[in-house]
């Protein structure tokens, strides 16, 4: 391709012509390019965005954000667009309008395709985290365990003041997290004053008073009339506590508030490396469906410093560079039964 075919990479907004692309490569890729977290920040006009041009025509998009401890990058191609070195140019250009924030930017493989794989390591960023995306058959069919709960601990939804426990809950749980860990107590009582806070879709487990366990649900309305699809959002049992089962009673009360409120199935994200959650799924008959992959940045470049905190619902998996989009999964994403 000679420099004057090449795509032109300059700054784009997530207007209509953005939106029409995004929903051309999930057709063809069968899967979101950018993350809700991602496009969120991108319509508040609180992420990096870039464009690529052919003859006027958007033909790639890219968008960067600050999520928790780490931004999140992603990237799409338009189908028709790909083998060009489109998706290489447009993550080049991403990366230099970043600068110093370029080393605290993971980019996200939203279905692990191999041309995203090839594009990462030829920039020296590595494979270093995989989130799993499982889903359950229709739930109509799935029959359900009932929830037993462990004895000293009732389950009960969401009250006013429980954000003080439930913050600790969540830090403890999520310590290790870079995007669902390390929230302030503002970040949750923001979130439960937000218009979409839904009170009755939140449970926690508490005994003798302190919350120990919370499972947060999330119901997406389905389109052209379709029954919602359930989301096992978040799921944190303090580590501290010893009382099995708190985790898979939390999961359940979820998935049948989800069920009677009309939901076609459920979906979650989880680490792939979290061996006891995987279990618990597994036993709830969940299925292993999508593999969201982030690439680590090259080491020796100098750092920002630490991102501001999101809120609890900071969302991120999230596409895939030259065959989809690269971006961060949704903090919610997170989940951890600690055994439990």
């Amino acid at each position: 391709m000679s420099s004057a075919d090449a795509a032109q990479i300059r700054p784009a907004a997530l207007d209509d012509r953005a939106r029409d692309l995004l929903a051309a490569v999930q057709r063809a890729d069968g899967i979101a390019p950018l993350s809700e977290g991602v496009l969120e920040a991108a319509a508040q006009g609180r992420a990096t965005t870039l464009g690529a041009f052919a003859h006027d025509a958007l033909v790639g998009f890219a968008a960067a954000a600050d999520q928790g401890e780490r931004g999140a990058a992603e990237l799409a191609i338009a189908p028709d667009h790909r083998g060009a070195g489109t998706g290489g140019r447009l993550a080049d250009a991403l990366r230099a309008q970043l600068g110093d924030a370029e080393a605290d930017t993971w980019f996200w493989s939203h279905g692990d395709f191999p041309a995203a794989a090839r594009l990462a390591a030829e920039r020296g960023y590595a494979r270093s985290r995989e989130l799993l995306q499982l889903s359950t058959p229709p739930l109509a069919g799935l029959a359900l365990p009932a929830v037993q709960v462990p004895d000293g601990v009732e389950i009960r939804t969401f009250r006013p003041g429980d954000e003080e426990g439930w913050l600790r809950v969540n830090n403890a749980a999520f310590d290790w997290h870079p995007e669902q860990g390390h929230q302030d107590l503002a970040a949750f009582t923001a979130h439960t004053a937000a218009p979409g806070f839904e009170p009755a879709g939140v449970f926690f487990a508490v005994r003798d008073g302190a919350i120990i366990g919370f499972h947060e649900t999330k119901l997406t309305p389905g389109e052209q009339g379709a029954a919602p699809l359930g989301e096992v959002y978040v799921v944190g049992v303090d580590p501290a506590v010893h009382a099995r089962g708190v985790g898979r009673a939390l999961t359940l009360a979820g998935m049948h508030h989800m069920r009677a409120r009309g939901a076609r199935a459920v979906e979650l994200y989880v680490e792939s490396d979290n061996a006891a959650a995987r279990r618990l799924y597994d036993s709830l008959g969940f299925d292993h469906t999508v593999v969201h992959v982030s690439y680590e940045p090259p080491r020796g470049t100098a750092g920002r410093g630490p991102a501001s905190a999101t809120s609890a619902t900071a969302a991120a998996p999230g596409g895939t560079p030259a065959a989809g989009a690269a971006g961060g999964a949704p903090a919610a994403s997170a989940n951890t039964t600690g055994g439990q």
